[in-house]
């Protein structure tokens, strides 16, 4: 037997526990954790979940370990909580010389001035910030809408310097793609290390993308708009 996987035959098919505490059916269970009964019984059987067996074979859960599991047990209330500037200060990291090397001999990376470089990554650092503070208040908070809206003029910009510098609709695609993953991957390692509730790390990441996903589109729509005018002024000239 899995030690990690705790049997318990004291207590009956209706959950109640004789020591005392809280039991939940498999059902309760996934609801309180917010996943499909398929999921929690793959933790459970991989020892990420302790579970309870009654008598009759049916499964229980203590609510405490799963509060524990999700982030609300005392041993976690200690932990530093996430802040806006280590989420913005982790995302930053991304772009060091390292994980630039991989594409500077990329095609759109060698068409940017270093003037524009530059100015990319002083407006990446303000868009990274949006993000975060985006993803911090609440969905019907008045300032998201602020909040996107210079997010989109960030990208509007990005848009148009791509055009100007001759990028293709696919390289100006890949070109933000790029830039996107260091905040991706600054807020899943953020989220691992804190440990945050899973519903908690699951609003963050989603919220995240999807300010990201507006950037993008005020990005290629600013591209695309550029480069007709290009077109459209060469053609009379």
């Amino acid at each position: 037997m899995n030690p990690s996987r705790r049997e318990h035959n004291v207590m009956d098919d209706a959950g109640t526990d004789p020591a005392g505490g809280r039991w939940l059916s498999i059902h309760g269970a996934c609801e309180l954790l917010g996943v499909d009964q398929s999921t929690l019984r793959r933790w459970s059987d991989a020892g990420k979940v302790p579970v309870f067996r009654t008598p009759g074979g049916h499964r229980r859960y203590a609510e405490s370990d799963l509060r524990e599991f999700l982030g609300e047990g005392p041993s976690r209330q200690e932990r530093t909580p996430v802040t806006r500037q280590a989420l913005t200060d982790r995302s930053l990291s991304g772009y060091e010389d390292e994980y630039l090397r991989s594409v500077r001999e990329r095609s759109w990376f060698r068409a940017y001035s270093a003037a524009t470089l530059e100015e990319h990554r002083r407006l990446g650092r303000r868009l990274v910030d949006l993000a975060v503070r985006y993803a911090a208040i609440s969905p019907v908070a008045e300032d998201r809408t602020a909040l996107v809206a210079e997010g989109k003029q960030i990208g509007a910009h990005y848009g148009r310097a791509g055009a100007s510098h001759g990028l293709s609709s696919s390289e100006m695609l890949e070109a933000f793609l790029f830039f996107r993953f260091p905040v991706v991957h600054a807020v899943t390692g953020m989220i691992e290390e804190q440990e945050l509730a899973a519903k908690r790390a699951v609003r963050v990441f989603a919220e995240i993308n999807q300010f990201m996903d507006q950037v993008l589109i005020g990005t290629m729509e600013s591209h695309e708009a550029a480069s007709r005018s290009g077109t459209l002024e060469r053609a009379a000239g």
